[in-house]
């Protein structure tokens, strides 16, 4: 799968913004299959409703309803192309926005560590841009309806605060971190 990427801002698909949404732009990616697909980049325009000043980053292809599925299982010929992408949209909104910070959900278990391996894996690349901080329960506490049931987490292991990613940072199953804050150098 996707664990050998290499997040590099010279090599990324070109971009198209949606005009009627700053926030918003797509680029067309090629799947394993020969197939190309277009992947939808979506900053919210509101702050996330428990912190100031941060604003969710969603990514995917958009479903019937023309919402962004961030769910859905790809399978990209260029994992790394597709993340550079995606990292360097996030890197201009917040250079446009240097007061604002960017986070990313890692809407699943699998997807959560998933993305804490590609994080630690660039450290030394991202953190030129980025400070980059884990947090465990940020977005489960914040998901409505049946997603809350989805994929339970145990409340008395919640932590409160966030902890700045290093390289020395490692990520347990037992204490996962599923959500990721960018905030510009």
């Amino acid at each position: 799968m996707a664990l050998g990427v290499k997040i590099d801002f010279d090599n990324i698909y070109e971009v198209t913004p949606v005009i009627e949404n700053l926030n918003e732009s797509f680029f067309e990616t090629e799947l394993v299959d020969g197939t190309r697909t277009n992947l939808h980049v979506e900053i919210d325009n509101r702050p996330h409703t428990l912190r100031e000043n941060l604003y969710n980053l969603a990514f995917g292809p958009l479903n019937k309803k023309g919402q962004i599925d961030d769910r859905a299982q790809l399978t990209h010929s260029d994992y790394a192309k597709v993340f550079s992408t995606i990292l360097f949209e996030a890197k201009n909104y917040l250079l446009r926005n240097p007061d604002h910070q960017i986070g990313i959900d890692g809407s699943t278990n699998g997807r959560a560590y998933l993305y804490f391996r590609f994080f630690k894996k660039n450290y030394d690349y991202l953190s030129n841009y980025f400070d980059i901080y884990c947090v465990k329960y940020y977005v489960r506490i914040a998901r409505i309806g049946e997603e809350q049931y989805e994929d339970p987490f145990d409340f008395g292991d919640v932590m409160l605060y966030e902890e700045k990613l290093e390289k020395k940072t490692k990520n347990n199953p037992k204490f996962m971190y599923n959500y990721f804050i960018f905030k510009l150098k």
